[in-house]
């Protein structure tokens, strides 16, 4: 790996201060062309509201994972070629909502059956994995089971968790589906996390357990200590209905507090390799041998992953077809002084050679070797994928370091060909407000931060929560994942952002109209959702590469419709569709652009 250095500024915001980072003392440019959102949340019909546990991070506040919040999924629930938002809750239920089109939404939360609304839940995941044309659902829980729900296509689902063989209960967390043997149906990869909590259920809610304090300056303080959890669990589908564990047959060994999955096929040989987090220590890179196992090669692949992982996700950063992998660390972030403390300096930027910052006479490192650890970062990595088994870790150069971020979604905001990110963050109480991040992707892989610039931040209700105030402190507003979906048909990509005790974001995307393809697919032989499947469109001398994938980016799904700006593009040579085990193309070509185009596999 090659040495970086890593650039940072000192950003002297006073701590109590609700000021965002500048975005140009990151060394944005001002005349990058910028999307435009608005919250069009009041007017959509949407009516959730994410409630948190008071007794655990409120008036009792505790470090642990009941602040880790629920997260979003998007996808055509009912099969009317509108994409559907599903929103998760630790206390109350869980939302679903259909879309009506033009940014307006029905609660169909309570005929659809797919409330769980005596759980906290945390991650859920949509696929059709018994291939009759619909999206089932699996949702995930903190020690209230988790669920797995079979479409029945008529706008309700049935819970056919236990003769499935999914009752798995424990500390769940994100969930992915993926053709991982290359059978023609689809899998499941189950995320769990550590125990955090006691035998006493909460007063607060008698279906939810009273949780702990993590020591979390003990496991700072030896970051090389492997810190066991819950073991992660991938599900093998027999095409019955059913599932087996199959993690040990597999080759999986993620038993730590993992986070999230990622899938994608990053090395082009037509089969998905997985990457997992782990929110404290050495994250997890698995390259598919093609014969229903898989191989570690993390230390040989990547070398130090993010120490604090939460989101991760694989996209085509740089434009070159092999996928690179962003990875977000939120943990290694948490090192901070006493909000009330003047002092403190804000350094969103900065990676340090420990997990405590600047604390304890930690340092800012200038290439990953200054680090006190032989196999992990203290800050978020994105790697650039070689094309040979290797990537190159470019987090600084590329403008990816940012402060107490969650997870991300991948897309072309502005239509210009080239996939941006949205970043979600913040603490919320008792923590002081944190912004998002919007990151265009300027090509080759560097991006402008201009969350600010595109309307996205300062929230549109403030940033704090109004009448939330605990012991008279503020309780702010933070968000925890997002996913992405062109609600509107109108050609550019939309968000949805589910935060932590308050109402979710619904950003509509205002930019100025660009070119642009977007693509159905629907497998055969392959898993009906495609899930694995590469596009490659041509237009002359120009290509774009995309590969379709199911949950990643921390709790998140963004919409199975695959999108493409093409910047000032008028015409498209053809589309090829590299189904999953597939190394020669499906062609389609000169197809229509500015429209959705549906492919089915021959």
């Amino acid at each position: 790996m090659k040495s970086i250095q890593y650039a940072a500024f000192a950003s002297m915001l006073c701590l109590g201060c609700s000021e965002a980072p500048d975005p140009d003392a990151t060394g944005n440019d001002a005349s990058t062309a910028v999307p435009k959102f608005t919250d069009v949340l009041a007017s959509s019909g949407i009516d959730f509201t994410h409630v948190y546990c008071d007794t655990e991070t409120g008036s009792n506040y505790r470090t642990n994972p009941y602040d880790h919040g629920s997260g979003v999924n998007v996808a055509d629930v009912d099969g009317d070629g509108l994409d559907d938002v599903y929103l998760l809750n630790f206390l109350g239920s869980n939302g679903l909502y259909r879309n009506l089109g033009n940014m307006r939404f029905e609660n169909v939360t309570a005929k659809a059956g797919v409330a769980v609304d005596r759980a906290l839940s945390v991650g859920a995941a949509f696929a059709d994995y018994d291939q009759d044309g619909d999206q089932d659902l699996y949702v995930t829980t903190y020690r209230g089971g988790n669920h797995l729900f079979q479409n029945r296509g008529d706008g309700t689902f049935e819970d056919v968790t236990q003769g499935a063989g999914l009752e798995y209960l424990g500390h769940s967390n994100s969930a992915t589906w993926f053709d991982y043997d290359m059978d023609g149906d689809i899998d499941l990869y189950l995320c769990n996390i550590g125990k955090f909590t006691t035998e006493t259920i909460s007063h607060e809610a008698n279906y939810f357990y009273v949780g702990v304090d993590l020591p979390f300056m003990k496991l700072a303080k030896a970051p090389e200590v492997y810190n066991a959890g819950e073991a992660d669990i991938l599900y093998s589908n027999n095409g019955d209905g059913t599932f087996s564990n199959v993690t040990d047959a597999a080759g999986i060994a993620s038993n730590e507090w993992n986070g999230d999955a990622a899938v994608a096929d990053i090395d082009l040989d037509g089969d998905p390799d997985l990457y997992v987090s782990n929110m404290f220590g050495a994250n997890h890179l698995y390259i598919n041998n093609g014969d229903a196992t898989f191989t570690k090669t993390t230390d040989t692949a990547l070398k130090r992953t993010s120490w604090g992982g939460m989101g991760a996700r694989f996209f085509d950063g740089n434009d070159d077809a092999y996928p690179d992998l962003y990875v977000v660390d939120m943990h290694s972030d948490m090192w901070g002084k006493d909000p009330s403390d003047p002092t403190f300096v804000r350094e969103p930027t900065a990676k340090y050679n420990t997990p405590l910052g600047y604390t304890r006479k930690g340092k800012r490192i200038e290439s990953p070797d200054d680090t006190v650890t032989t196999d992990t970062l203290f800050g978020n990595t994105y790697f650039e994928n070689n094309g040979d088994g290797t990537f190159e870790e470019r987090s600084a150069q590329a403008n990816l370091e940012n402060w107490w971020p969650w997870g991300m979604a991948a897309g072309d905001y502005d239509n210009d060909g080239h996939q941006d990110l949205f970043v979600t963050a913040g603490m919320g109480y008792p923590f002081f407000y944190w912004p998002n991040f919007l990151y265009m992707n300027k090509g080759g892989g560097n991006f402008v931060e201009v969350a600010a610039q595109a309307g996205i931040e300062p929230p549109a209700l403030g940033e704090v929560i109004a009448g939330a105030e605990i012991g008279g402190r503020e309780f702010t507003r933070s968000s925890r994942c997002v996913a992405a979906g062109d609600f509107d048909g109108d050609g550019d990509l939309d968000l949805i952002v589910n935060n932590f005790n308050h109402e979710p974001y619904l950003l509509r995307n205002d930019s100025k109209p660009g070119n642009w393809l977007q693509i159905d697919l629907t497998g055969t032989s392959s898993n009906v959702d495609a899930v694995g499947a590469r596009i490659h469109v041509v237009a002359g001398s120009r290509s774009w590469h995309r590969q379709t994938a199911n949950s990643q980016g921390y709790l998140t799904q963004s919409s199975a419709r695959v999108h493409i700006g093409l910047g000032d593009v008028d015409e498209v040579d053809r589309i090829e569709v590299f189904w999953p085990g597939s190394t020669e193309p499906q062609v389609l070509k000169t197809p229509t652009i500015n429209q959705v185009v549906s492919i089915a596999q021959e």
